[in-house]
């Protein structure tokens, strides 16, 4: 129960700190209206001549590569740029609660953020009979994904106190986390490497877990893969946190 309280308590204020932030909302204006006008622009998704939002999610992974650390590069190193981070360390809360409640405040805006493009949904619904479980499904997907790009950016931003290289090192991280993916990178790899590692490398990209929830496909390989990411990121960060701290707590 005082872990539960002691979380609440830390989630509450973050959630308050990012409902008095400006950046908060030009951060969620920036990622609905470059997502719509890729999806658009780019995707052409009325030359498709199908009402479907395949257009739109094809673009997450690469905004979020760029989004969520820039989202998440405030969570630690901003503590210790205003001073506060000294007081919140000295705080009775055990550090496991620290680290959750403010990756959940993150993860809270950034589904939040997804859940403005719904209109998007809603619009192409009147165009035409759109798929809404393999939509719902994609959203989903967007929504794990975001989270495991925001636990790489929380690990980032508590191992620096500097925004600017916590943002660098988390966007560093995901981008070739994104990139092992693509066929031009395994080709290359593929010349270096052993064909069985080139693989490995291939399916341990975001991508490669991100394509079943775009095709409307709930892969119980890709939800493990992504609460990994996540637990990983976040047992980093607790270690980094409790090194400030002077200890485990």
């Amino acid at each position: 129960m005082a872990f539960w309280n002691s979380f609440l308590a830390v989630y509450q204020r973050e959630l308050r700190q990012d409902g008095s932030n400006p950046l908060a909302y030009v951060f969620v204006a920036s990622f609905v209206s470059a997502s719509i006008l890729l999806t658009f622009q780019v995707g052409g998704l009325f030359e498709a001549g199908r009402a479907e939002l395949v257009a739109f999610f094809q673009f997450h992974p690469w905004l979020f590569v760029v989004l969520m650390p820039a989202l998440s590069m405030r969570a630690w190193s901003d503590e210790a740029r205003t001073g506060t981070l000294e007081t919140l360390m000295a705080l009775p809360v055990p550090t496991a609660a620290l680290v959750l409640a403010k990756f959940m405040a993150a993860w809270t805006l950034a589904c939040l953020m997804l859940g403005l493009t719904t209109p998007l949904w809603v619009g192409i619904s009147l165009l035409g009979p759109v798929d809404q479980g393999a939509t719902l499904t994609a959203y989903l997907g967007s929504c794990l994904l975001a989270g495991a790009y925001l636990a790489i950016g929380m690990a980032a931003s508590a191992a620096s106190r500097s925004q600017v290289l916590s943002f660098v090192i988390a966007l560093g991280v995901s981008f070739l986390a994104t990139a092992a993916g693509l066929p031009l990178v395994s080709s290359t790899l593929a010349a270096f490497l052993p064909l069985p590692l080139t693989e490995m490398l291939a399916s341990l990209s975001m991508l490669d877990s991100f394509s079943g929830f775009e095709r409307g496909v709930i892969e119980a390989r890709a939800i493990v893969y992504f609460l990994a990411v996540m637990a990983l990121g976040l047992c980093l960060t607790g270690l980094w946190v409790d090194n400030h701290r002077g200890g485990p707590r």
